[in-house]
Parts: C-alpha cells; sequence; structure tokens
C-alpha cells in the first residue's frame, strides 16, 4: 500500500513517514484533517492553510487510505479533482465535508456540494476559512445581524424600505450585503441602477449549500453596499439551502445583511435573527398584513409603517399586534428616483426614519428595539 504524504507544521515529515492508516501510530495519535487530491497546486495552497493555522494535514488520493480515515478524520476536504472518483466509491455519508478548489473549478464544486451534503471552499480567496476547517474552528463564527425585510401588503415600498436601510447603514460606516429574495419583484439592481455592473446573481448561486468560502468580490457593489439581485432574463426560485448559504456567508463577512423578502414568509436558521414588515394605514392594509404573519412566531418582527392611510399607526400596531418600529413617510419622490435607477438617498423624514429602523434592528437586546 503505498504511504500517504502527510504534512505537520510542528513535527518534520520523516517523523510521519510510518504512518498508514491502519498501524499502531495512527490508532496512538488522532486522525488529522484529510485532504483527498492529487493536485500538486491545490496541495500547495491546502498546505500553505494548514501551516498558517500551525495544524496538521493528511493528503490521499487513493481509495484504501481514504476509506481508512474517512470515519475517523475530524474532516475532509475533496478536492476537485477526486470529487468524481470519490462518489464512484460510494463512502457513507459523513459531517464536516468540503469540497476544495480553485475558482476555475467552483460551478462543478456547487454541482458536487448538494449530493453529498459538502460545503464548498474556494482557495486562495477562502484561505481563512480553510484554516479555520483546519484548525477545528469551522463552526460557531462570529455572524452579522440578518434582517428579512418584507411587505405585508402589495404596492407598499418594501423593496425601496429594503434598498433605503441598506444605503442608510453604509452611511453609518456599516459593512452592508443586500440580498434580493423576490424573484417577481423585478429585481434590486434596477432599483438601485446597478443592473450593468459585472457580477454574480441568484443564478451563479442557486446551487450553494453549506458553509461556503466568502463570495463579497464576486458580487456587484452599489453605493458602498454588496447586492445578490435576481437575474431578469430568467427568474428563478432560489431553493432554500442555496439561501442559508448565501445568506451565511454574508453574515460572516458584514455587519449587516438586508433581505428583501418581499411578500414570502421562509423558514430556516439564516433569516430567523430579525424581520421588519412593512404595511400602509388603510384598513385593507392591516388587514392583509395580519393575514400575511397567520401561524409566524413573530418574536423577533418590527413593524413599520407607511403614511398612506387613514388608521393611526398605534392602532396599525395595536391590531397587527406588533410593536412599531417606524413611520415612514410617503414621498412622492420615492416612485420617480426608482424610476431612474437613483437609490433612496433622501434627508428629513426618510432619513430619520431610516435611522431610527436601523437603531432596531441593530440594538443588542430586544429592550433596546422600541422607537424613541
Amino acid at each position: 500500500m503505498p504511504k500517504p504524504r502527510v504534512i505537520h507544521t510542528s513535527v518534520s515529515r520523516r517523523h510521519f513517514a510510518g504512518w498508514r492508516p491502519h498501524s499502531d501510530s495512527m490508532q496512538r495519535q488522532p486522525t488529522p484533517v484529510t485532504l483527498v487530491s492529487a493536485d500538486a497546486r491545490l496541495i500547495h495552497l491546502a498546505q500553505a492553510s494548514a501551516a498558517a493555522a500551525a495544524a496538521p494535514l493528511l493528503v490521499v488520493d487513493e481509495a484504501p487510505d481514504v476509506r481508512a480515515t474517512w470515519r475517523t478524520a475530524p474532516a475532509v476536504l475533496i478536492g476537485a479533482d477526486q470529487v468524481s472518483q470519490l462518489v464512484a466509491w460510494a463512502l457513507p455519508p459523513r459531517s464536516q465535508l468540503y469540497l476544495l478548489g480553485q475558482a476555475d473549478a467552483y460551478e462543478t464544486l456547487c454541482r458536487w456540494s448538494m449530493p453529498l451534503g459538502a460545503s464548498v471552499i474556494v482557495v486562495p480567496d477562502g484561505a481563512k476559512w480553510l484554516s479555520r476547517v483546519l484548525s477545528g474552528r469551522a463552526r460557531g463564527s462570529v455572524a452579522g445581524t440578518v434582517v428579512a425585510v418584507r411587505g405585508g401588503c402589495g404596492g407598499v415600498g418594501a423593496s425601496t424600505l429594503c434598498a433605503g436601510l441598506a444605503v442608510a447603514a453604509a452611511r453609518q460606516a456599516h459593512s452592508v450585503a443586500l440580498v434580493d429574495g423576490d424573484p417577481c419583484g423585478g429585481g434590486l439592481d434596477l432599483l438601485l441602477g446597478a443592473e450593468n455592473l459585472p457580477g454574480w446573481r441568484w443564478d451563479k448561486l442557486s446551487n450553494a449549500v453549506g458553509q461556503i468560502a466568502d463570495i463579497t468580490p464576486m458580487l456587484p457593489r452599489v453605493e458602498d453596499v454588496t447586492l445578490v439581485s435576481m437575474p431578469r432574463a430568467d427568474p428563478l426560485i432560489v431553493p432554500s439551502l442555496a439561501y442559508e448559504a448565501v445568506i451565511d456567508c454574508l453574515a460572516r463577512s458584514h455587519d449587516l445583511v438586508l433581505v428583501d423578502a418581499g411578500r414570502m414568509i421562509r423558514d430556516g436558521p439564516a433569516l430567523t435573527t430579525r424581520a421588519v414588515i412593512l404595511s400602509g394605514l388603510t384598513v385593507r392594509s392591516v388587514a392583509a398584513t395580519r393575514a400575511v404573519l397567520n401561524g409566524v412566531d413573530t418574536t423577533e418582527y418590527g413593524l413599520v409603517v407607511r403614511r398612506r392611510g387613514s388608521v393611526t399607526p398605534g392602532d396599525a400596531g395595536r391590531a397587527i399586534e406588533l410593536p412599531l418600529v417606524g413611520v415612514l413617510p410617503d414621498l412622492p419622490e420615492l416612485g420617480r428616483l426608482a424610476d431612474r435607477g437613483v437609490a433612496p438617498m433622501l434627508g428629513g423624514k426618510w432619513k430619520r426614519a431610516c435611522s431610527q429602523i436601523l437603531r432596531w434592528c441593530l440594538a443588542d437586546s430586544s429592550a433596546d428595539r422600541r422607537p424613541s
């Protein structure tokens, strides 16, 4: 049986030269994170991350060696050059499985990610994330706040509010990502005048799953906001797993992730941090918002109303049974700005309302989330 290649940051290679998957020395020492690859460039990048993390790395590329460490390794990295071969080996499912490759292999890795239940790491951009996996710190990373913005009724301006909050947060020196979660909403990139900016849209990300590498450099950026928008030529329903993977990724690299969720209520940990629902002040708007929230856990919900209608903001809050966290002015110029692709960056009452809503979104405790 060929000897597996072993790289360790603090012990010379010759001390590991006798390691075999079933040898006594392997039983005495814990199995390191294992990389399955024969790609010299990929192995070199993984070794560099292992050295930076002061972590051991076992490199194998043949079926017997892979089978011997499959169950015992704390994490297994599958190189892009070995993914199809690994599937042919019919190994049992396991957790902490990662597909590793360079940017040109990203789409291929995403196609295998879901059937294998594996996360995708792209190097060298994802070297920091790879180091966390190698050092056993892949879970529990500090994440930013995720806020879903939803419309309680049609035409109330939830997308405009979502974009306005993103721009306002960026102007307050927060790192912000804006995610389009409404396939029939017309596209957040149009609202911000970013439809011609290069970068990935949801059609490039719909196969993402698990804990993926930082995609921020691949995305359009407008008004200091990172943007994930829908492809207009072929709108698609994004799988829930892709939403969770992308939003989780953005939350690791941004202070605030705002999701324009339209009127859809999505379950899942990626969207449960907080949510804002926007209603008008007509009787029908209030009734529609109550209906949208029927059966939903609204513990982390806040109500924003737009001054359009005869119901008072306080009465709307009591009828919908949510804390009132903001009141937006009904400004006709917002529609004109949207048609011109200009971000909603108005001053006065609009700016003050957005700032108040952001304070609630970013507050550390429930007691602090009420408007002043």
